[in-house]
């Protein structure tokens, strides 16, 4: 482990036990550090229309549950592990299966959506368009396992072990599934060229 990585971690350890001893500006620093990486797991399940009720959900039960966090995982796993479930229980509760697919709708915010415009050319932006909604096809037919891991590594950005321990899977699983993940979509997009 790094440095850095060993002092966030330590940073993150202080500012739990102050958050379990009530301290209110503790818990909105322990937020700002991992609002983003919440939103974007969140995202990816619930799509970018429920991402804010989901990580304020999130964030509510990670306060009224802050006594459990005991530190062997660093907390944006724990942290993550709540959104996942919390996702997967308003998906739940709403009658819907799986992942929401971000459809690439620059509007919406999607990650694929945001996608740099390499010019102007409007047949540059088309063959743009279609090459992320042949991404979006690829990883649709991914297993559900494989694309919940290549979601959480290539757009949360999320470090094998931490992906792991959110899915409460061994690392080598997630090296596995994400290499079969990864050359799976491979392949849909290099049959397509």
């Amino acid at each position: 482990m790094e440095t850095g990585d060993v002092e966030r971690r330590e940073e993150d350890w202080a500012l739990c036990l102050r958050v379990q001893e009530g301290d209110r500006d503790a818990f909105g620093e322990l937020v700002t550090r991992h609002q983003q990486l919440v939103w974007m797991v969140c995202r990816q399940y619930v799509g970018p229309d429920d991402a804010d009720e989901a990580t304020q959900e999130t964030f509510l039960k990670a306060w009224t549950k802050s006594g459990t966090y005991d530190g062997r995982a660093k907390l944006s796993t724990w942290l993550v592990r709540i959104g996942i479930n919390t996702c997967v229980d308003m998906l739940r509760k709403r009658g819907r299966q799986g992942f929401q697919v971000d459809d690439g709708d620059e509007d919406a915010g999607s990650v694929i959506g945001s996608l740099p415009d390499r010019g102007s050319d409007p047949e540059r932006r088309a063959i743009q368009r279609q090459a992320v909604a042949r991404l979006g096809e690829a990883e649709a037919a991914l297993p559900k396992q494989q694309r919940e891991i290549f979601r959480l590594r290539f757009y949360a950005e999320m470090a094998l072990d931490e992906i792991a321990g959110a899915l409460g899977v061994e690392v080598g699983t997630v090296k596995k599934q994400l290499h079969r993940a990864v050359h799976r979509v491979r392949d849909v997009l290099e049959a397509v060229r």
